[in-house]
């Protein structure tokens, strides 16, 4: 099933966008150099205009590294006659460098940030305020009239970055993934409740006495801790954090946000994980584990379940399959919880908590953000995301399809075709493509991604799945207040709450740990995410 480009899970429902990302016009915006648009030659003559050069800043992903002289690179300069010249910073240091330059105001011309950076720096005037440009920028606003989600970036009513957006996405997100050949070897069914995940935790553990069947990890700017609550808590009927970490979280049921730790259901989350935790069948590094240490536990069968990313599942299935041919991760169908909840948590579509904002001191600022209006037109999905075509891919948006020469090409490359080919030709998500189209992910794709993506677009639709949202936008007071509040609720979480997890007796004190949350401003955190989300209904 594909994915309509424009869909957006927002109050817990669907907004089918027209398909206007085709159509964008306007590609052939004009550049200049960072100085003068021509010069003239001794002889009166005028010169061809020198390229508008631009120092681009992102974090490069382990998996997939920055080439500075990419495919797409190139094709910018050919076309577009602007020269980037890409700082790439490793993933593990890119929010202490950013901000650095930000506190600093010495940032490159062209910078990814999340909307926190956005949130809590626009007021020092280090980014381009893009609203007087906005009528320069036609593929933009299509964008945003078709995904008015990204309304919500906006600060005191100004738009000062340029969204990660989804031209075409494969569907995933915090789904549940286990070991399906593990569970047929005990004779077990998958499970369908959340007490028949604990009972099979069991079984896994007494045949492999030195795993830990569920094992967690920090990912994505968010702690282990709240990375293993966040989906255990939304599948139990209550949340815990944003996607950027405030602790609090969208009830789709409810049209609001609300503070998970005062519900019941999320007490319930916490005493089932307490259980798995007391029983050594959660992993005791869910806290601390990284990324690597995760991958190398579940690669290694030393655990069997995880609910995380789900794409991660396929590549997990490939290592296994080296040395057990029958080793397979599979998603489950959504669990049911004690309580009669059935949801699960997945990512938004699109990537729209990371924009690319502009250093308010560039040069020929209107050429620049004209420039950037490319990405969201046809010819800047095309560059971004597939190449060349007829060289590198044939069709149109909502059919493109790699050649087969490319697909051959990559098909055997390391650590996947996928990261190879956009490393090499900068695309994607993880390189310059803006408008993300996983049309180029589909060649390589094993065929349980597939089904999986579709299975996730179909439970979407049901409301089994619902997708993160983006904050609402802030007043000046607010940010500053959201700062203050969030300082000392986040320290006074990260001190305690893990002893509910790890520690015998320590679920007694909950009502007692809840009414010090509410002392320290959880409930003032509420008032204003919800005051903030009705100016945007």
């Amino acid at each position: 099933m594909k994915v309509k480009k424009g869909i957006m899970a927002v109050s817990g429902s669907l907004l089918l966008a027209s398909t206007v990302l085709s159509a964008c016009g306007n590609d052939s915006a004009p550049t200049t150099s960072t100085t003068d648009s021509k010069s003239t030659t001794a002889a009166g003559t005028t010169a061809p205009a020198g390229p508008l050069t631009l120092t681009w800043m992102r974090y490069e992903h382990p998996s997939q590294a920055i080439v500075a002289n990419s495919k797409a690179v190139q094709e910018i300069q050919k076309r577009k006659n602007v020269k980037l010249e890409l700082q790439s910073v490793p993933q593990s240091n890119y929010d202490d460098k950013k901000k650095t330059l930000i506190a600093t105001n010495t940032l490159p011309d062209v910078m990814l940030v999340k909307q926190d950076d956005i949130q809590n720096f626009a007021d020092t005037g280090a980014f381009l305020d893009l609203t007087p440009y906005l009528d320069k920028m036609p593929n933009l606003k299509k964008v945003i009239a078709a995904q008015p989600e990204i309304n919500k970036n906006k600060i005191d009513g100004k738009l000062f970055g340029f969204p990660l957006v989804a031209n075409w996405q494969q569907i995933g997100g915090q789904l549940p993934m286990i070991r399906v050949d593990v569970l047929e070897k005990l004779g077990l069914q998958k499970p369908k409740t959340y007490d028949d995940l604990y009972n099979a935790f069991k079984k896994m553990k007494e045949a492999n006495p030195d795993s830990y069947p569920f094992t967690a990890r920090a990912a994505n700017g968010l702690t282990g801790t709240e990375n293993l609550i966040n989906p255990i808590a939304f599948g139990f009927g209550s949340g815990y954090t944003t996607f950027n970490g405030t602790k609090v979280y969208y009830e789709p049921k409810e049209k609001q946000y609300k503070f998970g730790p005062a519900m019941p259901e999320f007490k319930e989350a916490v005493t089932f994980l307490r259980k798995l935790y007391k029983e050594k069948l959660l992993d005791p590094d869910y806290a601390t584990a990284t990324s690597q240490i995760w991958q190398e536990k579940l690669n290694a069968g030393k655990s069997f379940y995880f609910q995380d990313n789900n794409g991660f599942g396929s590549t997990f299935t490939m290592n296994l399959q080296k040395k057990d041919p029958n080793a397979k991760f599979d998603l489950l169908d959504t669990m049911t919880s004690p309580n009669g909840t059935k949801r699960n948590l997945i990512y938004a579509l699109g990537h729209l908590s990371e924009s690319y904002v502009i250093n308010a001191k560039v040069k020929n600022p209107e050429q620049v953000v004209q420039f950037m209006d490319w990405f969201y037109g046809q010819e800047g999905i095309e560059v971004t995301n597939f190449g060349i075509k007829g060289e590198d891919f044939t069709g149109d948006n909502g059919d493109y399809k790699l050649t087969d020469a490319i697909v051959n090409k990559y098909k055997d490359k390391q650590p996947s075709p996928v990261y190879a080919y956009q490393s090499e030709y900068g695309a994607g998500y993880l390189g310059l493509g803006i408008s993300n189209d996983d049309h180029a992910l589909l060649p390589w794709n094993r065929p349980e991604v597939t089904e999986w993506s579709a299975k996730s677009a179909k439970n979407l639709e049901s409301g089994e799945n619902v997708a993160f949202v983006n904050d609402p936008p802030f007043t000046k007071d607010e940010r500053e207040k959201l700062k203050q509040l969030r300082t000392q609720l986040d320290a006074y979480l990260a001190q305690n709450m893990d002893k509910f997890i790890t520690t015998e007796g320590a679920l007694n004190d909950w009502d007692n740990f809840v009414k010090q949350l509410k002392a320290k401003g959880a409930d003032d955190i509420v008032k204003i995410f919800n005051d903030a989300l009705a100016r945007v209904k």
